[in-house]
């Protein structure tokens, strides 16, 4: 694993095929004020081990509205990484979530300025 502002996080060629094939959720999709933010993608699988992903009635999946509380949870362990060891990625914290504490992982992606989050084993 290389550590600075060289690693980065790859899940598809691209973010839009990604999204497209599931791998990763645009937190924009959410809402669109997450655009001015460090953090742009999430992973599916996260979202579902988490517990964010949730049944519907026609037996497919819906975020769960304590989405924002994962969110809110990630952009502080963004801002206390950044203080601490700018650069030094994987950015690593524990969250809360529906399905228990979690450690979750923020990298940088292609897009300048964008990070994904994600879990460990998702490296």
């Amino acid at each position: 694993m290389r550590t600075g502002k060289d690693y980065i996080v790859t899940f598809s060629s691209s973010e839009k095929k990604a999204v497209r094939d599931g791998i990763l959720f645009a937190l924009t999709s959410v809402n669109p004020a997450y655009a001015a933010g460090p953090i742009s993608h999430v992973t599916t699988r996260l979202l579902e081990k988490l517990g964010y992903l949730v049944p519907n009635a026609f037996g497919g999946l819906i975020i769960s509205p304590q989405v924002a509380d994962l969110f809110v949870a990630a952009l502080a362990i963004f801002q206390e990484s950044e203080q601490r060891e700018k650069g030094e990625y994987p950015y690593v914290g524990e969250v809360e979530s529906p399905s228990g504490k979690h450690t979750v992982y923020i990298s940088p992606n292609r897009i300048k300025g964008k990070h994904t989050l994600y879990l460990p084993e998702e490296r």
